[in-house]
């Protein structure tokens, strides 16, 4: 049942990957870098690994999005609407959302009957966790601040005349 999840979920974010190479809109580039990458988080949540797919989400999804759209927003582009441009065909579209109806379906089903592998033991969770949230937590989150600021900090000035 994991196999199959995780075989939807991959083909999930390989079309999704297609499509965010090859759409004309940033926007809509961006939407699909987004899904690609909770579709990755989904992925190491499927395969035992709750703590990565939690980092993915709050990493790649949260802040790294966020440096995205500021970066499509600095770069100013056509003065046209974000998804004017948008032809995504409408059964390639019925398809994802069909897979991602497909794929919510059988994660809540087969949530109970995931096969358990080897465990590590608590303390080594335990341990993971205060080293990577105590001691660099501040210097995580200095940098993350700066490089808010730096990107903000190349948003052009709109004058009003």
């Amino acid at each position: 049942m994991t196999l199959w999840s995780v075989l939807i979920v991959g083909a999930v974010a390989a079309v999704f990957s297609g499509v965010m190479l090859f759409h004309r809109s940033l926007y809509v580039s961006a939407v699909c870098l987004l899904v690609v990458l909770l579709q990755t988080s989904v992925i190491f949540l499927l395969r035992g690994a709750p703590l990565l797919g939690l980092l993915q989400i709050m990493i790649y999804a949260g802040a790294v999005m966020v440096l995205v759209v500021i970066a499509i927003m600095a770069s100013g582009g056509a003065g046209g609407p974000a998804f004017a441009d948008f032809s995504f065909p409408r059964r390639l579209a019925a398809l994802g959302l069909g897979a991602v109806m497909l794929e919510s379906a059988m994660i809540l089903r087969g949530v109970g009957s995931v096969a358990a592998g080897p465990s590590a033991s608590p303390a080594l969770g335990a341990a993971f966790g205060s080293a990577l949230f105590t001691s660099y937590a501040p210097a995580t989150e200095a940098v993350t601040l700066l490089m808010f600021l730096a990107a903000l900090s190349v948003l052009p000035d709109k004058e009003t005349s």
